[in-house]
């Protein structure tokens, strides 16, 4: 999960614009189960900093992930604090899935998605430069 301001037309990432959509429609942040699903983030300027080392001194077919953490629950408690709103509660998936769509709610807020960018790291030295996305949120996260 990429975090941060981008610089295209699509500025927001996915995850984080659902949690706050519907914490500003509701007035309290939810997260979809139990919250203990674990995706892993980075900030895209973290991102973009890795693409060049990765095209000019990979081996070829060489993949690589880039990482800094998170989970939804965590998330959430991040966004109820920057926007001074009560929570994060679970939420029934069900319930969920009728506010987000089931496809978006099972396939990415109630599902993990986590690796570590441990080859990119050791091959390439990186390091991000941001903090965690709870940190962006608290930081950065236009209320």
């Amino acid at each position: 999960m990429i975090y941060g301001h981008g610089l295209g037309p699509a500025r927001n990432e996915a995850h984080i614009a659902a949690l706050v959509a519907q914490a500003r429609h509701s007035g309290v942040v939810r997260h979809a189960g139990a919250g203990r699903n674990i995706w892993s983030t980075v900030h895209v300027e973290d991102l973009a900093d890795l693409y060049l080392p990765a095209l000019e001194g990979s081996p070829a077919s060489t993949f690589y992930f880039v990482e800094n953490g998170g989970s939804h629950e965590g998330l959430a408690a991040s966004i109820a604090e920057a926007l001074g709103l009560d929570g994060p509660e679970p939420w029934d998936i069900e319930a969920a899935g009728a506010f987000w769509g089931p496809a978006f709610t099972g396939g990415a807020l109630a599902s993990n998605s986590r690796v570590r960018a441990t080859r990119a790291r050791d091959m390439l030295g990186s390091k991000p430069r941001h903090g965690s996305v709870t940190e962006w949120i608290a930081t950065d996260l236009t209320p």
